[in-house]
């Protein structure tokens, strides 16, 4: 699945609207890190690039990460729903996807990961700022994910382009509020 033009055109006016007007002079630990996401996003794209031909090439699969995937990160849990999604990530895709390709693809996914691991420990520090709620069950994705057997690493792979995007749609929705 490719980041197209128009989405990424959509999220950057997401970022720059009204909701988007968090202080820049941000003096908490926790409205720094909603304002440092844009940067850490940049970050998971640029990693992701030098991968993406190699999942997209062998992804043909119905969606992971669908919309009620999108509803969830975009409802009063969301921070929950980006942590099990992230844990997700780092526990079962992205050792999968190290251990089954080419070590040419091990510095991008280990970037992806390092980064994946410092917001997932940001959002758990930040749980009160970002008024978290009840949490997501992740346990569909999971099955899903475990259907698709050895192809569920290049499903999974494949969308976090599309994940890259919930995230941002998520933080940008708390940088006006703070």
């Amino acid at each position: 699945m490719n980041f197209s033009g128009v989405i990424f055109s959509a999220v950057v006016l997401l970022l720059l609207s009204d909701s988007a007007q968090c202080k820049r002079d941000c003096k908490s630990e926790c409205c720094s890190f909603v304002e440092g996401i844009p940067a850490r996003l940049k970050e998971l794209r640029s990693s992701y690039k030098q991968i993406l031909k190699l999942y997209e090439s062998n992804d043909d699969l119905e969606a992971l990460l669908d919309n009620n995937v999108q509803k969830n990160i975009n409802g009063p849990h969301g921070c929950h729903v980006v942590n099990d999604i992230l844990r997700f990530y780092l526990e079962t895709v992205l050792p999968t996807a190290v251990k089954d390709n080419n070590a040419h693809i091990k510095t991008p996914i280990d970037s992806i990961g390092n980064i994946f691991q410092s917001l997932q420990r940001d959002m758990v520090k930040c749980r009160i700022y970002l008024s978290c709620h009840k949490a997501f069950d992740i346990t569909s994705i999971k099955d899903s994910y475990e259907k698709m057997e050895d192809k569920g690493v290049y499903k999974a792979m494949g969308e976090l382009d599309l994940l890259f995007k919930y995230i941002e749609q998520y933080v940008a929705s708390k940088r006006g509020k703070h």
